[in-house]
């Protein structure tokens, strides 16, 4: 306990002797003398009364704690609270982090957690001196502070955390604290740090304060409602890439149900704002489930799809969108220096890819030249197939090795005179290394007995030789090569299949995110009988497939995440980017030839849209599963996460937030102590007046 007037006790400690000299005064009066029969009655009386002969002393005790508690009334007592000292002077430095995260919208007890959390901080606010000074710091991915420096313009701090909209970011802790530090660096010691949040279990489950200042006092102001019930649609993609235009599409769905009823209730799917999907789910409680919707696709193009669970008290999750490109077909380059005569390998690899005469297939092979190989032409082209090349001009070979870097599969027949000096343009123009294989001398049979290699052994782990697993590997024994070129392997990797004479037949290496595979066979009909084999176009079609990139091209992205992409220049034509909402977008742009790098950083979900209705380029920005799942993080968990030099404790009110500074007044209670005292003194004389003979 402290006395927030101490100077006052050398004054009025005397008063407490008061009493005592009362009472020898009393005992110093004359006496007066009776006789003796009545004195002798009365003093009989009075020694049979415990309470008359102690009168004096307890009359005394009573008359000095009555002052004791009265002069302690007046010295101002207080509690203190939170580790605080009362008698403390100087101004406070006081940083306010406010959480800015997307769970702070859950309505759990009518008003959002960002409405208390605004609420509990103009509160502390309030409750700053004229001397003290504030920031006011936004927990959210992007962390930012009200002001530059310590303010003492309260009303301007208050103003800022007033003017707060609706989060939609995730909360990142580690950047908020780093950025608080830097804030505390210049202010005095022991300043004063509160956290008002909701406190929820995957933001704050691995907070760590050790980097705050020493001897920093760390409040925790919880704002979480006590119902924190929730559902969310955390991800929907297609399980089949490339999405091609009429088909049907699986979308599967996965829903989070953070609530201890399990959800039962049906999710919907509107693609293009008219086409409307429903299908039934069930998830437990507190579990996360899959539901698939088949979604139908209409015409080439871009579409944008919307999942949607009934509204709940945090809506902003119970919507998740993503864009679904649709192509018409999904184009294969061939590049080839031959003719197209039904003899040449491109022929045969045309006809493995789409054998149908009307196209109908899902690929759409293309013949053209090296020299067409140009960054226009193969943008939007995720394969390619190289054959019978002559010599490698390094100009397309570097927009083949552009191509791999950012996704594309290349597949490369290693079937032409040149395609010793044009693997080492090509290794020369990516720049990662050696390939995995070395030609040496190509080698062609004289006749079908003498020169013919085979397959001896193979890596059939690899998914480009999964077509041979089990059972179908006999038929990898059918095949017979009369033309390839002897070859050594460069590293203990990448080579998939090797011939009788060692010389590697297949290798596969990775550049950037796409895949360079190298066949050392031709597929003429003439250099091997791989196009008489029922199982050619089967395996032409899947090495095609697996030669793609393994991370389709994202259908979605997150709030406060950047979104890079790369687009035409005449895309940006009288066009400008806008959000969700209808206004601009600011982006930044780097020329590359034709194209454009683009990144920017959404802030709201939704779609963001490049161009009139219909727009040229949607992206699908959604808020980050993270932040649906809205268990709090254990209460004693956070106040051992601030290390041994540092105290952390919760509060909340004005009312406590007064007591951690100035500790809880006492006054009130020493004067009832003494009014209490003063009325026992009362009740003690009338006693003696009662028992007085």
């Amino acid at each position: 306990m402290n006395f927030l007037n101490p100077g006052l006790w050398l004054a009025l400690a005397p008063l407490l002797a008061l009493p005592l000299v009362i009472h020898l005064l009393n005992r110093q009066f004359p006496r007066i003398f009776r006789f003796s029969s009545v004195q002798n009655i009365r003093a009989t009386l009075a020694r049979r009364s415990r309470l008359q002969r102690w009168r004096h002393r307890l009359l005394l005790a009573l008359r000095t704690a009555f002052l004791l508690a009265l002069l302690l009334a007046f010295l101002k007592p207080v509690l203190p609270r939170f580790g605080s000292d009362p008698a403390a002077t100087g101004a406070r430095h006081v940083v306010v982090v406010v959480d800015h995260s997307l769970s702070m919208e859950h309505r759990g007890d009518g008003a959002t957690a960002r409405e208390r959390a605004i609420n509990e901080a103009g509160k502390l606010i309030d409750s700053l001196g004229a001397d003290d000074s504030v920031n006011v710091v936004l927990l959210e991915q992007s962390p930012a502070a009200a002001f530059p420096e310590f303010t003492r313009a309260h009303g301007e701090a208050k103003r800022f955390v007033s003017a707060l909209g609706p989060g939609a970011a995730r909360g990142d802790l580690g950047p908020t604290t780093a950025l608080v530090t830097r804030l505390l660096a210049p202010a005095p010691s022991r300043p004063e740090v509160y956290f008002i949040s909701d406190f929820q279990r995957k933001n704050w489950a691995a907070a760590d304060f050790a980097g705050l200042p020493a001897a920093t006092r760390i409040f925790f102001v919880d704002v979480a409602a006590r119902n924190h019930a929730n559902r969310a649609v955390l991800d929907a993609r297609p399980l089949v890439t490339p999405v091609l235009a009429g088909d049907t599409v699986p979308l599967e769905v996965t829903i989070g149900n953070y609530a201890d009823e399990p959800f039962a209730g049906r999710v919907s799917v509107t693609v293009d704002q008219h086409l409307t999907l429903d299908a039934e789910a069930t998830v437990g409680p507190w579990s996360v489930g899959k539901v698939t919707i088949p979604v139908p696709v209409g015409a080439p193009g871009l579409h944008r799809a919307e999942v949607a669970l009934p509204p709940d008290l945090l809506e902003a999750d119970d919507r998740f969108r993503l864009t679904l490109s649709a192509l018409e077909k999904e184009e294969v380059l061939i590049v080839t220096d031959t003719p197209a005569d039904p003899s040449s390998p491109a022929h045969f690899l045309q006809t493995a890819l789409n054998p149908y005469d009307d196209l109908r297939g899902s690929l759409l092979p293309r013949v053209i030249r090296p020299g067409e190989l140009t960054a226009s032409r193969v943008a939007g082209v995720r394969k390619i197939v190289l054959t019978q090349l002559e010599a490698l001009r390094p100009q397309p070979a570097v927009v083949l090795a552009q191509a791999l870097y950012a996704g594309a599969g290349v597949i490369c027949f290693l079937d032409g005179t040149e395609d010793a000096g044009n693997l080492a343009v090509l290794e020369k123009a990516m720049g990662a290394g050696p390939l995995p294989l070395r030609l040496a001398t190509k080698r062609s049979a004289t006749n079908v007995t003498a020169g013919l290699q085979q397959i001896a052994r193979g890596d059939f782990k690899s998914r480009h030789l999964r077509l041979f697993r089990g059972a179908t590997r006999q038929d990898l024994g059918l095949l017979e090569f009369y033309d390839y070129w002897q070859a050594s392997a460069t590293g203990p990797d990448g080579v998939l299949l090797v011939y009788g004479d060692d010389s590697p037949a297949m290798a596969v290496v990775g550049h950037g995110l796409g895949t360079l595979l190298l066949l050392n066979f031709s597929a003429a009909e003439r250099s091997s009988n791989l196009a008489r084999q029922r199982i050619f176009p089967a395996w032409v079609q899947e090495l095609v497939k697996s030669v793609g990139a393994d991370e389709p091209v994202p259908t979605s992205h997150v709030v406060g995440e950047p979104v890079h992409t790369e687009l035409w220049r005449q895309e940006f034509q009288d066009a400008e980017f806008r959000d969700p909402t209808g206004r601009p977008v600011a982006i930044k742009r780097e020329p590359l030839g034709e194209r454009y790098a683009v990144s920017f950083i959404p802030t709201v979900p939704g779609f963001y849209t490049l161009g009139a209705p219909p727009p040229r380029q949607a992206f699908a920005v959604n808020p980050s599963s993270d932040e649906s799942d809205l268990r709090a993080v254990d209460r004693g968990l956070l106040p051992t996460a601030t290390g041994d030099d540092k105290t952390g404790q919760y509060v909340s009110g004005r009312t406590e937030f007064d007591e951690l500074v100035a500790g809880r007044p006492l006054f009130h209670w020493f004067v009832l102590g003494a009014v209490t005292f003063l009325l026992l003194e009362g009740g003690v004389q009338w006693a003696l007046r009662r028992t007085a003979p």
